[in-house]
This record gives C-alpha cells, sequence and structure tokens, in this order.
C-alpha cells in the first residue's frame, strides 16, 4: 500500500474568484470550493486558520490596539519623537523598516512585527498583538494552534518556516515529500499576496504569475509520485483580493473636528476600517456624525457579533467604520497610498472569499476559513489511527 502524505498549501490571497477567473490548476484540483472569510487582515484570518477559533477566542484582529492596562512597549516614543526630524527621512519606508528590526531584536519579538506607517507621537498609545510566532507551540496560548494539536498526534510532520520566501519553502517541501517518511505537511507562501496587491487588475501580469507558482506546485505532485506517496493534497487560502476603485481621507476628517488624539479619542486608521476608542463619551457623537456620505458604515452591535469582532472590553475599538468594498482608507496607519488591490472588506464581499482547492473529496466542507482547522484535523487523525483508515 503506498504511503499517505497530506499536504496543506497556504497561499495567501488566493481567493476563489482569483483561482475561478484564471482557471487555476483545474485538472489537478477538481474539488473546488469556496469559503468565507474572518473580518480582518492576515493578521486576523491566519490565527483563525491555525486555531479553528474566532477572533474573539484568539484575541488578534489587527496589529495595534489600546490596551486596557495602559501597556505600551512603545511608551519610549514619548521622548524619541523630539528627535524624528525631518519626516521626511525618518518616516521613509527602509528607516522605519531599520527601526522594526531594532525595536524587534529589543524586546525579543519572534511574530511578525512592522511598524507600518503609525505617527511615532501615537504609538505611545498602543500595544502589539503578534509579539510571538503564532506557527510556533504555544503560539497562541491559551488556545490550542496547529503545532500544538500536531505535537500531541505523534505523527511525522513539517510546518514551513513563514520568514522564509516561497521558493525556499516549497523546495523544502519537495524534498521533505521526496524523503517519504513525512505525514502531513503545512506550506506557508505569501508571494501571490504582495503580487495581488499590485496587480490584480493587470490579467495579463496574474496568469503570468500564477502559472509560474502552478509549476512549483505540480513539483510537490511530482515529488510525490517519485516517492510512490498517495498525496492528499489541499490548498488553501485567507481572503481573496478586491479591486481598488476609490479612497478616503477619513483621517482629515476626524482631525478637522475640535477634538483631540489621546484626551477625546485614539484612532486606528487601518486600509479598509477606522477603529475609534471613544474617551469622553460626550465626543462620541460628533465622531459617529463625521462621516455621512462617505462609503461605508459603523458596524452595528449584530455585525460584530456576525463578524467574530464583538471583543471583551471593544478590545479592538468602541467603533468600527468598514468601508465598501474597493474603497481604501489613504492615508493609513499602513500606507499613504492607494494600491490597486486590497483585503479587509465584509466577509460578503464576493471578492474577498477565500478558497480550498484539493485533489481528494475532503471530509467536509468548510463554510468559513476557521473549518480548515477541523479538515487538518481530520487528516491528523486519518495518520495517527483515530480518523478514516489510510
Amino acid at each position: 500500500m503506498k504511503k499517505q502524505v497530506t499536504i496543506f498549501l497556504f497561499c495567501d490571497a488566493l481567493g476563489f474568484e482569483i483561482v475561478s477567473k484564471y482557471h487555476f490548476m483545474e485538472k489537478e484540483f477538481p474539488f473546488r470550493y469556496s469559503v468565507r472569510t474572518q473580518l480582518g487582515y492576515s493578521s486576523t484570518a491566519v490565527p483563525t486558520i491555525l486555531t479553528g477559533k474566532p477572533p474573539t477566542v484568539h484575541r488578534h484582529f489587527s496589529f495595534f490596539f489600546r490596551n486596557p492596562d495602559g501597556h505600551s512597549p512603545f511608551r519610549f516614543f514619548n521622548i524619541l519623537k523630539y528627535f524624528m526630524h525631518p519626516g521626511i527621512i525618518f518616516n521613509h519606508h527602509r528607516v522605519r523598516h531599520q527601526l522594526s528590526k531594532i525595536i524587534k531584536w529589543w524586546y525579543g519579538f519572534t511574530g511578525y512585527f512592522s511598524l507600518y506607517q503609525v505617527p511615532y507621537d501615537r504609538l505611545p498609545f498602543f500595544d502589539y498583538c503578534e509579539k510571538g510566532d503564532i506557527f510556533a507551540a504555544g503560539g497562541l496560548k491559551p488556545v490550542e494552534n496547529l503545532r500544538d494539536m500536531l505535537d500531541k498526534s505523534g505523527i511525522s510532520f513539517h510546518i514551513s518556516n513563514w520568514r522564509n520566501g516561497d521558493i525556499e519553502n516549497l523546495q523544502e517541501a519537495k524534498k521533505i515529500i521526496a524523503g517519504g517518511k513525512c505525514d502531513f505537511l503545512f506550506i506557508y507562501t505569501a508571494g501571490i499576496d504582495g503580487m495581488l496587491h499590485f496587480n490584480v487588475m493587470d490579467p495579463v501580469k496574474v496568469e503570468q504569475e500564477l502559472k509560474k507558482y502552478a509549476s512549483s506546485v505540480n513539483e510537490l505532485f511530482d515529488a510525490g509520485a517519485a516517492a510512490d506517496c498517495e498525496l492528499r493534497f489541499f490548498l488553501i487560502s485567507d481572503h481573496g483580493m478586491t479591486p481598488c476603485n476609490g479612497s478616503v481621507d477619513l483621517k482629515s476628517i476626524i482631525e478637522s473636528k475640535p477634538l483631540r488624539f489621546g484626551v477625546d479619542y485614539i484612532a486606528c486608521y487601518d486600509s479598509t476600517m477606522l477603529r475609534l476608542y471613544i474617551l469622553k463619551e460626550g465626543c462620541r457623537s460628533e465622531l459617529l456624525n463625521s462621516f455621512n456620505g462617505v462609503p461605508g458604515h459603523w458596524l452595528s452591535a449584530e455585525e460584530k457579533k456576525r463578524f467574530n469582532v464583538d471583543f471583551e472590553g471593544n478590545l479592538y475599538g468602541d467603533e468600527i467604520f468598514l468601508l465598501d468594498p474597493g474603497i481604501q482608507l489613504v492615508p493609513s496607519d499602513m500606507s499613504g497610498k492607494a494600491i490597486p488591490g486590497m483585503h479587509g472588506y465584509s466577509p460578503d464581499d464576493i471578492d474577498s472569499n477565500a478558497a480550498i482547492l484539493s485533489n481528494v473529496q475532503p471530509d467536509f466542507i468548510p463554510d468559513e476559513i476557521a473549518g480548515f482547522f477541523t479538515l487538518m484535523k481530520h487528516e491528523t487523525e486519518r495518520h495517527s489511527g483515530k480518523g478514516s483508515p489510510k
């Protein structure tokens, strides 16, 4: 009997609309399903996939948030901000990248970390959610993650290093499959996300890059065949990519009001949403009435619950203004200009849908990306003898 090997290939942003439009690997992956994404960004979606739990449980949403106890690893910017001039130098992306590396080293952060474009004088108001490696054992404690589950299973497994590039991770996986001794692989790739952010509206470029990616995926199939292994191959994504059709400057609207940041309110300007902490209740009405005619809306309590972002204590904002699909918040704390594609819109947006493609009929079809964890657990049990026979 051939050895069975389960592969979960994670491809950031390869949404169902993209795979359908470009007929991506239809022969190799005949089982193809659209899966509802989780409101937020990869900082939300990936922990959701790795745990099978909603953000209200794993507590990862957007990178920056106001800690209820006032803790911030950025308090030193209260002094350092006076020396961060001229802005044209210190706000350059290369300078911010180097500062991010220094801060990450100083604190010993092992997760993904970046200052992005958050103003230096506002950093002391925020904490950061991904200080630890969410792929490592205990990386999302007290919630069990994929590594914890695999460690307990007793099977032979491999999880890619998310810090490495796609080529390195795919080549490493190819060698492991060729060795014929690994039961389960989780392969991490993020290059398609970066490509789609800047090329989603260029069909020639997208098709070209998808063909390159497909070629690498086929090498994994070839490695399995050469090792006389039966591959159970699942390609999954966290969200899609929505083409840009406009932008709005919510920051200027808020700052035109006679209100003070850090005294009356605190604002987090994400790429597709504004998250507000109301510090003085008397300011709430003026803030909430600021965006009449803006393409977006304040999330209701019912929507927050439905989207799994009704955090205890409003950890990620008392109020959330979500932009309509395709509209970007510019400038934001993430970027100073709009780009061709973005994600982080309502899970009801068709372009935001994630995908699962497979060469075998899955044990079940996840409705939402949290279900990928359950499917991975089913596959693990198949190898450990607790589930369907090999």
